[in-house]
């Protein structure tokens, strides 16, 4: 029974991987069309701040999409889950938030909380790193 529940979680992990492949690929296609699009417009050569923090916003999508892969990669090759990786997934994904977030219109309680979250990644980070020891969930 066991062999079965194997193949199929090695069955969805690569199917995952395709789409995200696919996911990442249209992404990158869209963020360069984003930008030739705006780029041609009027005025030309010219992106105003707005846009510009989108397209940002878009580049860390896709580096979360590509980290993401990468720790799929590393389950099927390795059986493992790194910790670190995991948060610094995390770290990547509250960057990105952060980065397109608009300061007028966002409560300060999210703020904080943002704040909060950051600081709880980072000192787990640091925490993990300095212990020197890997912490790995074992798959099987």
């Amino acid at each position: 029974m066991m062999k079965y529940v194997s193949g199929f979680q090695k069955l969805i992990i690569k199917a995952i991987i395709l789409m995200m492949v696919v996911v990442i690929l249209s992404s990158t296609l869209e963020i360069g069309w984003i930008i030739l699009s705006d780029l041609i417009k009027p005025p030309v050569v010219f992106l105003n701040v707005e846009k510009v923090l989108d397209i940002f916003g878009l580049f860390f999508l896709v580096l979360i999409g590509i980290e993401l892969l990468e720790t799929i990669k590393m389950i099927i090759n390795e059986s493992t889950l790194n910790v670190d990786v995991i948060i610094l997934v995390g770290i990547t994904a509250i960057v990105r938030k952060v980065m397109i977030i608009d300061l007028k219109t966002t409560p300060p309680l999210f703020l904080v909380g943002m704040g909060v979250l950051v600081i709880a990644l980072a000192g787990a980070y640091y925490l993990i790193n300095r212990s020197g020891k890997e912490f790995r969930c074992e798959l099987k």
